[in-house]
């Protein structure tokens, strides 16, 4: 009996594993999954190109790079130091060379906010009207329409924007000319000097040419402005001469054997200070540096005196053949030492305020020993804040001298002869933001005036009588023209005057009602896919329950909010939360950052009835707060860009009150008060670094970012006090709004292929002009008899 043929065991049969880069073998990636691998095989495509030069993501990559060079515009850049695919920085082969260029994309732009400020108005437009966008459009088509009715209103202002618009008529039409020029500085100085066409007339919009001929610039209705607006005389030579230097003053510093602070008694901020660790001369007033190099910033402390025809001269004759990308650089490292200069000016005040506060007790009052401070370091502090303070100005000292050697190695501080180029003493970007500035801060305040005094209604202006006591002024219309209106202005503190001889200060310029309260708050938010920042702030200082209360029972306040956000590449972190609210009762201030995980200052406490209380201190957190990769394909080459979002925040503030009275029975007031300084502030920068992972690629990043630079200070002193049988009223209360948000520019550099066949492709990834302002808020002083305020109530 014969058998069956035997059968297999399984079915299906067993395969051997596959190798899954044998499956690549024969796999032909495209130019965009070289770009972009997703897939296996287009990765494992993407890594061959790491050490092969002919990987066919290195040829096409090479390929479409000579391609695209055809139809790029092409100028003149600076080289930075590259990084190769395995990670050497490769210095540059040539200083400059000629790149094929992308600029940035403003379609991607946003902005939002300061919608209070005349100056919002003005950042808005730059930032959406170079924008190709609907958006953008129909603003555009918004701000024609608005310009063509006032233009047809002939000089009749209805509004705080139109009348500021036309006082200063000749920068405005300037101003509407260049929004769409985004960060092109060359093209707004071109813009500013334009000449006159073959048989035309120069430019409404050419003001620096417009000015050179006429120095007299006029609002709509041919009035001059006034004051008028001109460039400061006696301007530093740059902003490496703008260094304080040492002088003798009520603060001796001096190196010892032990951390020390001695105050002179009687003198107000006097002090003898010794410092143990002390490792070079301090003086509080001024950097000490080499008297070779104090004598040279001295002779150029006051240099340039700037004019229209000066800012020609340097574009033109001067720095004619000087490439706009170095002074741009050279303007980066002045930014940033101007940074440092402003960084010392600001702790320097802090510690003049702490020493001539904390060792100035109130005559008759408990004096609360003040609270120590922490910067949140591992290391030990000093028990004494100022004695931080002091070591942190040694450190910032030695780093504006360590900048000053770096600036004479680039001759910025050099005296260049006769018509020889000063790269580091003029660009066109400092003229551009020169002569913003100079204009933004005036209209500024007129319009500050404006919406303080009518509330952006001008209704009953056209017929709005002003007559009391001896001012006599009938019923006529003040919008006929800005000046005016600035003559309603005028009569208006007249009227309040003879109003109320004794609180007519304190009485609102719009309702002519007492007013108790003074708040200011506003928004920002910018940026693009790269990088982006918001900012909120809300201060104010107020007396509440005046009317029908005791005067016992009158509560003065101060409170301050600031809150800000920094994104990187998508990714967004809080970077501070900042909350005081503090009576003579009570104080309760919070500082937290770092997406609220890491709280600075956490004080909640009563305070104590009669005493003289105290709550001071400045608590700062340094910190890299946001930290991302991403790759974007730059021109045709992908390089992977990391983004830092990093800097310093915190809090400093000082805060006392006093709350007294006598009697048990009745109430009788000997004096009930606050004084209060607060600033919270955030200094964060934004930065970019490149790398690649194609062999035949070299990548850099140039440029540098300021992301979020503010503080909002406030100010605050509500007394109540008896003199001569009457209870009087003092109030003070100031706030600045001081920032400079998305400052800067960040470009990609790359190359591609190797020498003598190479391409480079240089694209803006982000590039802002930012506001950079400083701007108060409310500024007000008071000192009223509180029976004749209550009776306006």
């Amino acid at each position: 009996m014969s058998s069956a043929p035997a059968l297999a065991q399984s079915f299906p049969p067993v395969l051997p594993p596959l190798n899954p880069i044998l499956l690549c073998n024969s796999y032909v990636p495209t130019l965009e999954e070289c770009q972009n691998p997703v897939t296996f095989c287009a990765n494992m495509a993407r890594s061959a190109a790491k050490t092969n030069p002919n990987a066919a993501c290195n040829v096409l990559v090479r390929d479409a790079a000579l391609n695209a060079v055809a139809s790029l515009p092409e100028r003149t850049v600076l080289v930075p130091i590259t990084r190769n695919a395995s990670g050497q920085e490769i210095a540059p082969d040539a200083a400059t060379k000629s790149v094929a260029f992308v600029e940035e994309n403003p379609n991607a732009r946003y902005m939002s906010g300061l919608s209070s400020f005349m100056l919002g108005t003005a950042h808005r437009d730059r930032t959406y009207f170079p924008a190709s966008t609907k958006t953008a459009t129909l603003m555009r088509f918004a701000r024609l329409s608005q310009r063509n009715a006032w233009n047809n209103s002939g000089n009749t202002v209805d509004s705080c924007r139109e009348y500021v618009h036309e006082k200063y008529y000749d920068y405005s039409v300037f101003e509407d000319a260049i929004s769409s020029a985004g960060t092109d500085y060359r093209k707004i100085f071109d813009i500013a000097y334009a000449q006159a066409p073959s048989g035309g007339s120069v430019p409404a919009s050419a003001i620096g040419t417009r000015s050179i001929a006429d120095p007299v610039q006029r609002g709509k209705d041919g009035t001059p402005i006034q004051p008028a607006i001109q460039f400061p005389a006696g301007a530093p030579k740059n902003e490496f001469f703008t260094v304080p230097p040492p002088v003798q003053g009520k603060v001796t510093i001096s190196a010892s054997n032990v951390d020390r602070v001695v105050v002179v008694p009687g003198g107000r901020g006097v002090a003898f200070i010794e410092l143990k660790d002390l490792d070079r001369p301090l003086n509080l007033y001024g950097t000490i540096l080499p008297e070779a190099t104090l004598s040279t910033l001295a002779n150029g402390a006051s240099y340039y005196n700037e004019s229209w025809a000066w800012h020609r001269s340097m574009s033109t004759i001067r720095n004619a053949n000087v490439l706009d990308e170095r002074m741009y650089e050279l303007d980066r490292l002045q930014e940033e030492f101007a940074a440092l200069v402003q960084q010392r000016k600001d702790l320097v005040s802090s510690i003049q305020v702490e020493l001539a506060r904390r060792y100035q007790p109130i005559q008759g009052f408990l004096k609360a020993e003040p609270e120590t401070s922490s910067n949140l370091t591992d290391d030990d502090e000093p028990q004494d804040p100022v004695v931080t303070q002091l070591y942190q100005l040694a450190s910032l000292d030695a780093v504006i001298e360590a900048a000053l050697q770096q600036a004479q190695a680039k001759g910025c501080l050099n005296f260049q002869i006769g018509k020889a180029a000063a790269p580091c003493d003029w660009s066109p970007k400092r003229f551009a933001r020169r002569v913003m500035n100079l204009y933004q801060g005036a209209r500024e305040q007129d319009f500050q005036k404006c919406s303080t005094y009518t509330r952006d209604d001008f209704a009953d202006l056209k017929a709005r009588p002003l007559q009391i006591g001896t001012v006599n002024y009938p019923a006529q219309d003040y919008t006929t023209s800005p000046s005016r209106l600035e003559t309603y202005f005028t009569r208006r503190d007249q009227y309040m005057r003879a109003l109320s001889s004794t609180v007519g200060p304190m009485l609102d310029p719009k309702t002519a009602q007492p007013r108790l309260r003074w708040e200011s708050g506003d928004s920002y938010s910018l940026g693009n896919d790269t990088f982006g920042a918001t900012a909120n702030y809300q201060v104010a200082v107020a007396i509440n329950n005046v009317k029908n209360t005791p005067d016992c029972g009158l509560s003065p306040e101060v409170t301050g909010s600031f809150t800000a956000t920094g994104s990187a590449l998508g990714i967004s972190a809080n970077l501070i939360n900042a909350q005081v609210n503090v009576t003579q009762k009570r104080a309760d201030i919070d500082l937290d950052v770092l997406d609220n995980t890491v709280p600075l200052v956490d004080i909640h406490k009563n305070l104590t009835l009669g005493q003289f209380n105290i709550v001071s201190g400045k608590q700062e957190k340094k910190a890299t707060l946001v930290s991302a990769q991403a790759t974007f394909v730059i021109v045709v080459v992908p390089v992977t860009i990391g983004a830092k979002v990093a800097g310093v925040v915190g809090l400093e503030y000082g805060l006392s009150a006093d709350h007294k009275v006598t009697g048990t029975t009745a109430c009788s007031v000997t004096s009930v008060g606050i004084t209060g300084h607060v600033q919270p502030y955030a200094q964060v920068d934004g930065e970019l670094y490149a790398s690649v992972d194609l062999f035949v690629i070299e990548a850099g990043v140039k440029g540098r970012l300021q992301l979020v630079h503010a503080a909002v200070p406030l100010n605050a002193n509500v007394w109540l006090s008896p003199v001569g049988g009457r209870v009087k009223l003092r109030m003070e209360g100031n706030s600045d709004l001081r920032f400079t948000f998305l400052s800067g520019s960040i470009s990609a550099y790359v190359e591609v292929g190797i020498w003598p066949f190479e391409t480079e492709f240089e694209e803006t990834l982000v590039s802002w002009n930012g506001i950079t302002e400083n701007v108060k808020l409310f500024d007000h002083s008071f000192n009223v008899d509180l029976l004749d305020l209550r009776s306006l109530l």
